[in-house]
């Protein structure tokens, strides 16, 4: 299963959004299979120093949109937005030192970052 190999190297550990799930990050491979984080649930943190607990999910599908798996663990993580800015998950924390003008995001933790810190702009 790509998907356990792909999310087993990204997670490590194991304002409230709609129940509609937000795909923030997803990627793609030569036989058109892709793999897509989503943001199941989210909470402001009650831990000081960050911002949002945060709990991912993720789906493998095929080139014709088909389901080939579903993980059904919520794999958790922490965002902090402020200076120093990081996502964690586990014990490792990802620093976040990303223009937020640059337009292709091609990282699942700035893209994660990205939505719960960047000022939307319009």
């Amino acid at each position: 299963m790509r998907a356990i190999a792909l999310f087993a190297g990204v997670l490590v550990a194991t304002p409230s959004m709609a129940a509609e799930q937000l795909i923030f990050y997803t990627a793609s491979f030569p036989d058109a299979t892709s793999v897509q984080l989503s943001v199941m649930d989210n909470s402001v943190s009650p831990y000081g120093d960050y911002d949002f607990d945060v709990a991912i999910g993720l789906v493998e599908t095929d080139a014709n949109g088909v389901i080939r798996y579903k993980d059904t663990g919520r794999h958790h993580a922490r965002v902090r937005c402020h200076y120093p800015a990081y996502v964690s998950v586990g014990m490792r924390k990802y620093p976040i030192e990303m223009s937020l003008n640059r337009s292709a995001h091609d990282d699942w933790k700035e893209n994660l970052w990205r939505i719960f810190c960047a000022a939307p702009s319009s």
